[in-house]
């Protein structure tokens, strides 16, 4: 035993823990230290933390601005509504909520032409049309056009609200030509807290072939020639093949009928002379077909000038001494820029069951000296007909609008 009593010196096993003879302890005693409460609220707090920030970044996820990216149609969730967002050209098909994710058209050689695209907001859970409550939520809207391989880049008119289509958000028309080939149309929303809607649909125009006629080439320097040429026509080319006719500066009597093509129609001058139909022009058209005139002079003593059973497009026309210049007759349409309308008992007439929102427009005509400038017997749809740049002056009734439909005068000149 080597070992001894750290107090008395007695002999000890190696191992005791105590002296039996002093009663001494003999292992060192060492101080127990009480743990410390800030490390125990340290822990607590950092405990905190960690789910605050948890809490914090959930809610940010949920709160951040969202994009919501679709075709032609998205479902948008503000708050406790959602709301169905789409595109279309047609204006039935939005308000009944069916999108268009693409629209194919076929144009004339040669021709151009618009279409609108509209934009519709639905309440998704009642399928009513939600636009004012929408359009309140909107910061901005933006359109652009993307042309596909080999196709040319369609021009537009930025989105904005429209009287013409009033159960539209936005309406933008676009604009293309038998070249324009493939667009992807693509919209953007930004929402006023933060959100982005990206929207898109895709517009492909193809182009028809068509049959010109120059009278260098032709005969058709008289009535009886033009009719044989028209006859001629309407035997060997296919209905659905435009046909263009370049006429000479001569005069033709009696009445001619075109018939069922899409007519590009074109009056030329010689100093005087000028191309000019003293009988009545019908223009036939059928199956969606339509007529443009241009440079023609309509110059009758009474009956009709312009017989409309399609959609006809008139530009530098010149109507005078009809009882009737131009009416588009049931089914048809007419649009009219930079005409003249002077002496006629009524000038432009509409009485058809028929309504092309995409073509409102009559800019810079005269109508000078008429019973009635312009009559509106029957006209149906909301497009807005706009008379921007147009003159009226010594009518005896400026515009009679028995149907009372939507109209604007606000720039046109009243003398």
């Amino acid at each position: 035993m080597s070992k001894k009593c750290v107090k008395c010196g007695q002999p000890l096993p190696d191992n005791a823990s105590f002296c039996p003879h002093c009663t001494a302890v003999q292992t060192e005693k060492q101080e127990i230290k009480t743990p410390r409460k800030w490390k125990k609220k340290a822990l607590a707090a950092v405990s905190v933390l960690v789910i605050l920030a948890v809490i914090g970044i959930a809610f940010s996820m949920y709160h951040r601005p969202q994009t919501y990216e679709g075709g032609a149609q998205v479902v948008y969730k503000d708050k406790d509504k959602s709301y169905k967002v789409l595109l279309t050209f047609s204006e039935q098909d939005g308000m009944t909520g069916h999108a268009q994710g693409e629209r194919t058209d076929k144009l004339s050689e040669g021709m151009d032409s618009a279409l609108p695209c509209m934009l519709y907001v639905l309440n998704e859970d009642t399928g009513e049309l939600a636009v004012e409550e929408f359009s309140q939520k909107v910061e901005s809207c933006q359109m652009d056009t993307e042309p596909q391989e080999n196709s040319q880049k369609m021009e537009y008119i930025e989105p904005v609200y429209s009287k013409s289509f009033p159960n539209a958000a936005y309406v933008s028309d676009v604009y293309f030509t038998s070249d324009s080939g493939t667009n992807d149309i693509k919209w953007k929303l930004t929402m006023k807290n933060g959100d982005t809607i990206f929207l898109s649909t895709r517009l492909t125009v193809e182009k028809r072939p068509a049959v010109t006629y120059y009278s260098e080439d032709t005969p058709m320097e008289t009535t009886e020639e033009l009719n044989e040429l028209l006859a001629s026509i309407e035997e060997e080319i296919p209905s659905d093949t435009p046909v263009y006719l370049h006429l000479p500066p001569v005069t033709y009597d009696g009445d001619i009928t075109f018939g069922n093509h899409v007519w590009g129609i074109y009056g030329s001058k010689d100093g005087d002379s000028e191309t000019t139909f003293t009988g009545t022009v019908s223009m036939k058209g059928l199956n969606g077909n339509y007529a443009d005139l241009a440079g023609i002079r309509f110059e009758g003593e009474s009956g009709t000038g312009l017989n409309a059973y399609c959609y006809v497009i008139l530009s530098e026309c010149s109507f005078s001494g009809w009882d009737t210049a131009a009416i588009a007759q049931n089914g048809a349409w007419i649009r009219a820029c930079d005409c003249s309308f002077t002496d006629n008992t009524v000038g432009l007439k509409f009485n058809t069951s028929s309504a092309y929102g995409s073509s409102p427009n009559y800019l810079n005509n005269i109508f000078t000296g008429n019973g009635t400038a312009v009559c509106i017997d029957s006209l149906p749809g909301d497009e807005i007909l706009d008379f921007a740049g147009s003159t009226f002056s010594g009518n005896d009734t400026d515009i009679e609008n028995r149907a009372d439909h939507p109209i604007d005068t606000a720039k046109a000149t009243f003398e």
